[in-house]
């Protein structure tokens, strides 16, 4: 019953914002609050005025609600139909015009999840099919100070962050449904449990050099301890501790044709390693531990044909990879990804998206009649209005948790996004 609420909430909004589209093409403008609700940047629209005065002053509070359902109607464990919802709030705040501190902000965030994981009830598979599984929880997700000094060249922040938010992500990955890289190659999670990324964050500092345009040096230190800064079940969670190890990152990137004025097409390549200083038990045998856990990642992006004008409609490839050398204590030693993205590929919808992606995951050999896991995702964004979007989106995943004992699965759903 609250599967079929829920849904039936998002399709009245979606409706209402169609009849809105609707009635402006008809000349309807009696109604204020509806007569710009299919061209307004929110839901909620201005506030009468509010919301750009708050930013004024140096508040700039924002929300997104992202929902998915979806269902395995062949393949897997068993049968199911699952959906998951991520609300996060974020509040920045300019310190430059509340206290004068010039290129610094306030940055806090707050993350309401709830529902059922399909991937870990019903298909038994690693490649989680949809970002929104994130558990059930009421918690606090960033909290954090950020300064960015000599003309934007350096920016220091401090406080809990998502490292996967900042290293080893792009742009693109957030066009998809999966969680195989959104926000970051599924491989790094496994392999290193406090590699977090939206909506769980742990203490940490990070640093970016632009000694010269188009090129950055990136580092960081964050929590190592999982348990400390995961969200976990229906709770309010503040935790702060620095427990257990750390983790240091270190990334290198090149990107070319990202600033204003830039010739070229725009695209992005980073190269990153890391190493996690906490202890890993091995995988045949968990009693056995050992000191320490390093690995590399690559992470590019390109647009390689641009339509006319100025805007970002085009076709975008990408491509991700990790290493990670001990495969006694790594789930997944090898894996790599890679697709592509078209946005406004259809004439009068410049706002869609199209993407398609394939992955594959090599598991450790200390696993026994485990050898890999294959995902693949064709999903297309629907811009219905600035602030809501509407992605049917499709999924393979062929030896599910890498073994052939469970029957591939095929996996149908839709996601949807509210700017609230």
């Amino acid at each position: 019953m609250k599967l079929f609420t829920a849904y039936l909430i998002c399709v009245s909004i979606l409706a209402g914002a169609l009849c809105a589209r609707a009635g402006e093409d008809a000349g309807n403008e009696s109604d204020p609050f509806f007569s710009d609700l299919s061209t307004r940047e929110y839901l909620t629209g201005n506030w009468g005025g509010l919301r750009d005065r708050l930013t004024e002053w140096g508040l700039t509070p924002t929300a997104n609600y992202s929902t998915t359902l979806q269902g395995n109607p062949v393949g897997g464990v068993r049968k199911g139909i699952k959906y998951a919802g991520l609300l996060d709030v974020y509040l920045d705040f300019d310190l430059e015009k509340l206290l004068k501190l010039g290129g610094t902000r306030f940055v806090i965030t707050g993350a309401w999840a709830y529902g059922v994981n399909l991937s870990a009830k019903d298909i038994g598979n690693f490649f989680t099919v949809s970002n929104d599984f994130n558990g059930k929880f009421i918690g606090l997700y960033q909290l954090f100070i950020e300064s960015n000094l000599w003309k934007d060249r350096l920016t220091l922040a401090v406080g809990r962050m998502g490292i996967g938010d900042d290293f080893s992500t792009a742009d693109v990955f957030g066009i998809y449904v999966s969680a195989v890289v959104n926000t970051n190659p599924i491989s790094l999670t496994y392999n290193i449990p406090a590699y977090l990324s939206n909506p769980d964050a742990a203490l940490g500092a990070r640093l970016r050099v632009k000694p010269v345009r188009d090129f950055y040096i990136a580092a960081g230190v964050y929590n190592a301890d999982p348990d400390a800064a995961l969200n976990q079940d229906v709770s309010i969670d503040f935790d702060f501790s620095f427990d257990d190890g750390v983790i240091l990152i270190s990334e290198i990137g090149y990107t070319p044709g990202g600033d204003k004025g830039s010739a070229g097409l725009p695209g992005d390549y980073k190269f990153g390693a890391y190493y996690d200083t906490g202890k890993f038990g091995e995988l045949s045998d968990e009693e056995k531990k050992r000191d320490g856990n390093y690995g590399f990642y690559i992470v590019t992006d390109q647009m390689v044909y641009r339509e006319h004008g100025e805007g970002a409609q085009g076709l975008t490839l990408w491509a991700a990879a990790t290493y990670s050398p001990e495969e006694e204590i790594n789930l997944f030693p090898f894996f790599i990804s890679s697709g592509f993205a078209y946005e406004g590929v259809f004439t009068g919808r410049d706002n869609d998206v199209a993407g398609f992606s394939f992955a594959y995951g090599k598991l450790s050999r200390d696993l026994e009649d485990q050898y890999y896991e294959i995902g693949i995702e064709g999903t297309y964004i629907y811009q219905v209005t600035p602030w809501l979007g509407l992605q049917p989106d499709v999924q393979v995943i062929i030896h599910p948790g890498g073994s052939s004992a469970i029957p591939d699965a095929f996996v149908a759903g839709m996601q949807i996004s509210v700017d609230i």
